[in-house]
């Protein structure tokens, strides 16, 4: 169940119907003035009222199916009545100004409509609406009048939520379990918009004396902090168990922060905005501790501050819980998608600028066992103009696999998802992670970078057995830039040039449909720098990184619907 309005008193539960796996039954509780009509929506992302797919339960007590167009004018379908639902109950409140009202109704997954009100759902995050219509526009929508369906007009608040989430169960872990945690200590948040802050920390003895697993791990949000923390990492620092990791308290990227730090990049837990805590299959557990281990770890956590707040205190963090009685697996957290540099950009002004990020077969060849991996969850990871992401698997006889996609991308809602079954990655596969970012308000270039207003394109994989693959990202060659950066002066009279840097050269295209058009089919054939790398940060022994890689972009350009989407 999830709250969609409090001032409503809003509520909608949801399930597979009759075991249907392409029809769910809702029920939806609302509170309703006399009067007024109320609003269910199916947005495309976050409170867009362009093409969104609408539901009304009239004042008359009636469902009707209704969508609107790319200028959020409202229609009634010709089947607006025929919705199959009921009403469970209907309560006067307050006197008998208001109605409390339960709600159900059956809606398939995909409802096959030729007009423009279809919207499909499946496993991405769905942006739910809800709000009030008044009598006059009830009766002017029952009239076929046109009106807008507008977020002021119609009261409208927004909920995100996955609907279709994966039916794999597995005991909870329990929060008297044994835990430990890893926060800030009252640590003063810049007052500034970006900043990453590092503060080392020790294991404690129990833990270090033997191995142990990591079951569940939870974000921790100081409340005061709710809004600026973005997101965390609690990296394990993967040295000799005799070399000391200096003690360190400040922003990541200060030239005080010891270089000893650098070898810390083995995520064993994680948050960020949206997340909820993640409980481990109980097949599989993260590994930490044992005396043959680094009991050093690293907490960086992602201060968001637009608004540049002063005087807040943070104590945010990671706590994970923890058994001595250890699974049938080990598990590890791979990073894949983009690396984090201006050579990754995105132009301003498009409403779906695509990038993709390589893990060649030669990095899995080199990296994985011979039984290769299986992957059972999966965090998408963009930042504010990221609206639609995937990653697929790419075999070596050419099939293509979808891990997870999420076509109604979130950077606010970033859950570690559990699949729907598990994915094998085999040696030689290679992982395609794509990003669609659209940028239409923005009028200058979008850098590949660590800012919040700078982007980002990952997907942090959860797999077992745990293999030496920490990250596998790319970026175009610098050479290659280099040369489009020429080209665009030669041909489009850019004022680009070898004395500027890239943020320079990128300021400098004037960038048209044309010109970005140019610049996303340059990322798609120009060779790549791959970084193939484990935990220490160095690249895998057997992987050759002096050679030239190239994108692997199949012919497929969208990730097909799942069966139970599909119309029959």
């Amino acid at each position: 169940m999830v709250q969609l309005s409090e001032p409503l008193d809003s509520t909608l539960k949801w399930d597979y119907y009759q075991n249907d796996d392409s029809r769910l039954i809702f029920q939806w509780d609302i509170t309703l003035p006399i009067g007024y009509s109320g609003i269910l929506a199916f947005s495309n992302y976050d409170l867009d009222t362009n093409r969104a797919d609408v539901i009304i339960f009239g004042k008359n007590e009636k469902l009707y199916n209704a969508y609107t167009n790319d200028r959020s004018l409202l229609f009634l379908t010709d089947d607006s009545s025929k919705l199959d639902c009921k009403v469970v109950s209907s309560v006067s409140i307050e006197n008998g100004k208001k109605k409390k009202y339960t709600i159900q109704f059956i809606r398939p997954l995909n409802t096959c409509d030729e007009q423009e009100r279809n919207y499909i759902i499946d496993r991405s995050t769905v942006h739910l609406l809800t709000g009030l219509m008044t009598s006059d526009d009830f009766k002017k929508m029952t009239q076929n009048k046109l009106i807008e369906f507008n977020v002021e007009r119609m009261k409208l608040t927004l909920q995100r939520v996955q609907l279709l989430k994966s039916q794999a169960s597995f005991t909870p872990v329990p929060n008297d379990e044994p835990h430990v945690e890893f926060l800030n200590q009252d640590v003063l948040i810049p007052d500034v918009e970006t900043t990453y802050w590092c503060t080392r920390f020790e294991l404690p003895q129990n833990i270090m004396a033997e191995k142990h697993h990591i079951i569940r791990f939870d974000g921790i949000v100081s409340p005061q902090s709710e809004g600026v923390v973005h997101h965390m990492e609690l990296f394990h620092c993967d040295v000799d168990v005799k070399m000391k990791i200096p003690e360190y308290n400040g922003v990541c990227t200060s030239e005080q922060k010891p270089m000893g730090l650098t070898p810390c990049r083995r995520v064993i837990g994680a948050w960020a905005m949206g997340a909820t805590n993640f409980t481990y299959p109980e097949v599989t557990g993260g590994v930490v501790g044992g005396p043959k281990t680094s009991r050093f770890l690293v907490l960086e956590v992602h201060f968001n501050n637009p608004y540049l707040k002063k005087g807040i205190i943070d104590q945010s963090g990671i706590r994970i819980y923890y058994t001595k009685d250890l699974r049938e697996k080990e598990a590890g957290i791979m990073e894949v998608g983009l690396e984090y540099n201006p050579k990754n950009s995105i132009p301003p002004g498009s409403p779906s600028f695509r990038i993709s990020g390589y893990c060649a077969g030669e990095c899995t060849r080199a990296s994985l066992s011979n039984e290769g991996i299986t992957v059972f969850a999966s965090q998408l990871h963009t930042h504010l103009t990221g609206v639609e992401v995937f990653t697929r698997i790419i075999r070596k006889n050419g099939e293509i696999v979808t891990l997870n996609v999420d076509r109604h991308y979130s950077p606010h809602f970033q859950e570690i998802r559990l699949l729907p079954e598990p994915v094998q990655i085999y040696r030689g596969d290679t992982i395609l992670h794509t990003c669609i970012y659209n940028t239409e308000d923005r009028k200058d270039m979008t850098f590949g970078g660590y800012g919040i207003s700078d982007e980002m394109c990952v997907n942090y994989i959860h797999y077992y057995p745990r293999s030496k693959l920490e990250l596998c990202k790319t970026s175009v060659e610098d050479d290659e830039l280099d040369r489009f950066f020429e080209t665009m002066n030669e041909y489009d009279r850019s004022n680009t040039s070898n004395n500027q840097t890239i943020f320079q050269n990128f300021r400098s295209i004037r960038w048209t449909p044309l010109t970005t058009a140019v610049l996303q089919t340059f990322y798609e054939i120009a060779p790549i720098h791959l970084s193939c790398n484990g935990s220490d940060g160095n690249y895998s022994p057997n992987f050759n990184w002096k050679r030239v890689y190239r994108p692997q972009e199949p012919k497929q350009r969208v990730v097909p619907y799942d069966t139970s989407s599909e119309c029959k």
